[in-house]
């Protein structure tokens, strides 16, 4: 019981973590604050994180499992990647729009390029490592452009975020109509030309 009660705790401060970035940022983002938040005394987030930056460390691996997991859940690794693409960017899009605080705060610690050099994706990350192994299949196979593999990952993501954010703020449309014009603009910023061009003719009428 007692081992149940401190991962419940742990989790609580990570989710407190979340929401305070995605509401404060980094400029507003303390220990204090992340255990009042949680309801714990601050004196104890230091038993589940060495120090603050522990703790973002905690977030940023979090944040990357939850948004990798939602990716690839049931994706279909031997199907053509111009068929797994595709459904990753709508189910990143379901995670966005379901999940905004984490994506909120993975934005948040990414857009810090010297805090971001200090994070790292837990090596044991199975499904942030399916996705990698996804691009860098595609980039050796000379089906996506011969780029950085982060920057790919760059074009995959935040374009999403962008949309599923202007669809909260019903800035844009949640349509399946629209949801393909946004996927059909970065499969074109990712893949090879020629391949692009197959891919679009591929789409029925």
């Amino acid at each position: 019981m007692v081992k149940l009660k401190d991962e419940q705790k742990h989790d609580r401060l990570i989710q407190s973590a979340i929401e305070l970035l995605a509401i404060a940022g980094l400029t507003g983002f303390s220990t204090t604050k992340v255990a009042q938040r949680a309801g714990i005394p601050q004196s104890n987030v230091y038993i589940y994180f060495k120090n603050k930056q522990a703790l973002l460390e905690a977030v940023f691996q979090d944040t990357v499992h939850r948004q990798s997991v939602a990716v690839v859940h049931g994706l279909d690794e031997q199907a053509p990647l111009t068929q797994q693409l595709p459904m990753s960017i709508e189910r990143l899009y379901r995670f966005a729009l379901a999940e905004p605080a984490s994506v909120a705060a993975l934005q948040v610690l990414l857009s810090d390029s010297q805090l971001k050099s200090l994070l790292h994706v837990k090596a044991d990350d199975q499904a942030n490592q399916q996705i990698q192994r996804l691009i860098k299949t595609g980039v050796n196979q000379g089906i996506l452009r011969p780029t950085d593999l982060n920057f790919l990952r760059y074009f995959l993501s935040r374009p999403v975020f962008h949309y599923a954010e202007g669809v909260r703020a019903n800035l844009y449309p949640d349509t399946p109509a629209a949801l393909a014009d946004l996927t059909a603009m970065i499969m074109g910023a990712i893949l090879q030309p020629t391949v692009y061009c197959d891919w679009l003719q591929s789409l029925p009428e």
